[in-house]
């Protein structure tokens, strides 16, 4: 079953390349980022996985573009969405249901930028919780 990662950065959330890869490497997953992607044949893969940062409660814009655009053929596979967020409180919780609902998804994995525990690689535990999801 192949699987690929879809995500997006900005200069806000540049360190998020880190995470991507991290999650791709140990989810094996081909990877790409929409900020450098001209073209993807999803019909290769039977789960997309997509990352995305929180911007005040709304999904990185090159996401949800490519969501909308490929709304047809992702509508036959299983997909999954990760929300990487800056702070962990209540508000953050809502706002990535917020992404989540905007992007299609019934939900979303919240991994906290700066998480109390630390795997190894100095990521969230959350990381290596949602890795072992994918599996």
């Amino acid at each position: 079953m192949a699987k690929a990662l879809i995500y997006a950065t900005n200069l806000l959330t540049r360190s998020n390349v880190a995470l991507a890869k991290y999650i791709s490497k140990n989810a094996n997953t081909d990877i790409f980022n929409l900020k450098d992607l001209m073209r993807l044949n999803l019909d290769a893969y039977d789960t997309i996985i997509f990352g995305t940062s929180n911007m005040n409660g709304k999904p990185d814009k090159l996401v949800q573009e490519f969501i909308e655009t490929n709304k047809s053929v992702l509508s036959s596979k299983k997909t999954c969405l990760y929300v990487v967020c800056l702070k962990e409180d209540e508000k953050t919780d809502e706002q990535a249901k917020a992404v989540a609902q905007q992007l299609g998804f019934s939900e979303a994995f919240l991994i906290h930028k700066r998480g109390e525990a630390t795997n190894e690689s100095g990521f969230s535990s959350e990381v290596d919780a949602f890795i072992e999801k994918l599996r």
